[in-house]
């Protein structure tokens, strides 16, 4: 598979909520949604895309990441992209990769954003352990 890589990012909007009288059980549900998909007219190799990440503990709060990332690969990937994007083909090596560094981006943001509020963190951080 050709190489991704993010060339330039930006947060567009950011939200975080907690409730301080949450009790109860915790629920936490991720969602990942990339809204546009387009070729920069300007550049033969740069691909810009939009996503929404949302982070969901139910009643206990939530995180909205809103951004735009642009995307440097070569063409024959960019047309693949628009191509599996058009036919909702989301389970492909190049979607894939995209989806990854969507995730990858907004995570670190996120992980920010749940120290700041005292919010689970959403994913498993690794952990050294003793070998036997």
């Amino acid at each position: 598979m050709a190489d991704i890589k993010i060339i330039g990012a930006k947060f567009l909007e950011l939200e975080a909520k907690k409730n301080p009288n949450f009790s109860g059980k915790l629920q936490l549900k991720t969602n990942i949604q990339i809204n546009l998909l387009e070729k920069l007219k300007e550049s033969k190799d740069t691909l810009k895309l939009t996503y929404i990440f949302e982070i969901n503990y139910g009643n206990l709060g939530k995180i909205v990441i809103k951004g735009v990332l642009f995307l440097s690969m070569d063409l024959n990937t960019i047309k693949i992209i628009l191509k599996n994007k058009e036919n909702k083909e989301y389970n492909t090596p190049e979607y894939i990769k995209v989806t990854n560094l969507v995730i990858q981006k907004a995570s670190i943001k996120a992980l920010e954003l749940e120290e700041e509020l005292g919010l689970p963190i959403h994913i498993k951080l690794p952990t050294l352990s003793i070998k036997n």
